[in-house]
């Protein structure tokens, strides 16, 4: 037997729903540009530095490839992606497995056109097996290994 409920004319209203303004009007100039960060726990499989908890991808549109990381926590990532590339949190989800979030950020094109490292280590005068040398000594954590 199905039970009704009845709601007093106050309860059964729809609340009213007004849109913001202009929720994403940035202050930064420039073209946007949607980034699609997804995140997953990190498998055993992975090879990562001991503590990494969190692995995130994205496509890098200078790149043109997909740019995979490893943090150890979610709050780290998003303190990079915000702190560090500039980038604005715009949107963020659970997904439905461990440490799986769709996070969107509004970035622009310049925060993409820069020099990436390799590039400007070699604009200062060292040789690309150098370059490879150096970044695979420096771990996670910006300090140099032993070698």
């Amino acid at each position: 037997m199905e039970k009704r409920v009845q709601f007093s004319a106050t309860e059964g209203q729809a609340p009213a729903v007004e849109a913001a303004a202009d929720p994403l009007q940035s202050e930064r100039p420039g073209r946007v540009h949607w980034v699609v960060v997804v995140t997953r726990s990190v498998k055993p499989a992975d090879k990562v530095p001991p503590g990494c908890t969190l692995v995130t991808r994205f496509w890098h549109p200078r790149d043109h490839k997909w740019n995979e990381n490893v943090f150890d926590s979610l709050d780290h990532a998003l303190r990079l992606f915000v702190d560090e590339s500039g980038w604005v949190l715009r949107q963020q989800q659970v997904l439905d497995a461990p440490e799986a979030h769709e996070l969107i950020f509004e970035a622009r094109r310049e925060d993409f056109s820069r020099p990436s490292t390799e590039q400007i280590l070699q604009d200062v005068g060292l040789s690309p097996e150098e370059v490879a040398n150096l970044l695979n000594r420096v771990d996670r954590e910006g300090e140099a290994t032993p070698g």
